[in-house]
């Protein structure tokens, strides 16, 4: 008998060595891992100081059966390790920037993170103006060249037949040249991603968990559930001008009108301004010198008929891209104070300009994949620890499905709604 134990004995812990080594790399991070972050200092290329960085983790890392290795919330700390100007080519500006450490909160008494050592490469900056090279520098747009014949040319054909285009025309080019040769400047705020270029092993699993789906049939407001919100809520909102079907309902918001603007707050989106003549003067003033404008004016659509109750946005330092998405009371008339409400969310990422016929004016191109957008906006608000409760509902495919752009880009979508619950 004491043989057969001993045999036993060894038979297990043999099991173990073989199991052990197949477990720890769901523990690892690993090269070609993407991590999205949110700056928490302001880094600039023409310092001569190196400073420390710090960038928030806001999209959870998980394994492929669902167990989360980065949650959000997490912190990368790193430095500046240069910057300045391209003596050639385009001369432009840059700036390098290093993420080398991690720490990641867990659920422990006796230790609120583990630490560890990464290796990562920026790979992208969601910023209208900065790119990333194949260096991992984040680089400004290049200098143009000074000599631009057709360019003066087109300002004293349009002066001959129009002064005040020709005025605006020529403010606008000199504000564009003159913000090609600003430095590199990046907010606390901004919006990065980075891809891991080695391995890294946790000694510590984490303990967070995303929130829990909406329980099914669960009654969450007036009586309805989540599926009932997805079938019963417009399919999209509409254009004023002969109510031309625009941006698709992809979220609907449980909690009161002071709960989702604390929750938005907190998750960094900003309120826009009502379009007035005051506020298109400053865009353009804006756009003119080439600076941001965080809570400019986004143009109205409506949901049957009615104006959006609120709208938000994170504008990526220009006028040209931005994240921004309007909101409405629903059904209309609902209280806005009861923490049951319903809210109905429009969202869409501004990736350009372009003219458009329907409006006879120019406005944003978007980015035909509104998954992406609908998934951000819940990003953030977990990331900000606003949601008690998330499910992602099927909706019936509109017959022709849907299309950006005036019609020049098919909608990307898997038809899906997100019905959040606030906390």
């Amino acid at each position: 008998m004491g043989c057969d134990r001993r045999i036993r004995v060894w038979l297990c812990a043999s099991v173990a060595l073989i199991v052990a080594p197949a477990a720890l790399p769901a523990q690892q991070l690993i090269a070609g891992d993407t991590l999205h972050l949110r700056l928490v200092d302001r880094i600039r290329s023409h310092h001569r100081a190196r400073p420390e960085v710090h960038a928030l983790v806001i999209a959870p890392l998980a394994t492929a059966n669902g167990r989360s290795i980065i949650p959000p919330g997490s912190v990368l700390s790193g430095r500046v390790t240069g910057g300045g100007k391209e003596r050639f080519a385009g001369k432009r500006h840059w700036l390098g920037l290093e993420l080398d450490s991690i720490a990641v909160p867990i659920d422990d008494p006796a230790h609120d993170t583990v630490r560890a050592a990464v290796s990562m490469r920026i790979v992208a900056v969601d910023d209208a103006r900065e790119s990333v090279d194949t260096a991992g520098r984040i680089v400004g747009p290049p200098i143009p060249s000074m000599i631009r014949p057709k360019r003066d040319w087109a300002i004293a054909a349009l002066g001959f037949f129009h002064p005040l285009g020709a005025i605006v025309l020529a403010a606008t080019i000199e504000g564009e040249v003159a913000e090609r040769h600003r430095a590199v400047s990046l907010g606390a705020g901004t919006e990065l991603s980075a891809v891991m270029t080695g391995t890294t092993t946790l000694a510590r699993w984490t303990e967070w968990k995303p929130p829990p789906r909406i329980e099914s049939g669960a009654a969450i407001v007036s009586n309805a559930n989540a599926d009932s919100i997805a079938a019963s809520a417009p399919v999209h909102a509409a254009l004023r001008e002969r109510n031309a079907p625009s941006d698709i309902i992809g979220i609907a918001v449980i909690g009161s009108a002071a709960r989702m603007r604390d929750a938005l707050a907190a998750a960094g989106w900003t309120r826009a301004v009502p379009m007035t003549l005051h506020s298109d003067i400053v865009t353009f003033m804006k756009a003119a010198k080439g600076e941001g404008y965080n809570a400019q004016p986004v143009s109205e659509l409506v949901l049957g008929g009615r104006t959006p109750d609120d709208v938000y946005e994170k504008v990526a330092d220009t006028f040209v891209r931005r994240h921004h998405f309007r909101v409405w009371r629903w059904p209309a008339g609902g209280a806005k104070d009861d923490v049951t409400a319903l809210w109905l969310v429009a969202a869409t990422h501004d990736t350009g300009l372009m003219f458009s016929r329907q409006r006879h004016s120019f406005t944003h191109t978007v980015d035909p994949r509104i998954d992406l957008e609908r998934d951000k906006i819940v990003s953030d608000l977990v990331a900000a620890d606003r949601v008690a409760a998330v499910s992602y509902v099927p909706r019936a495919v509109p017959p022709g499905g849907a299309v950006v752009n005036g019609g020049r880009a098919a909608v990307v979508t898997d038809w899906r709604m997100a019905v959040v619950v606030l906390k």
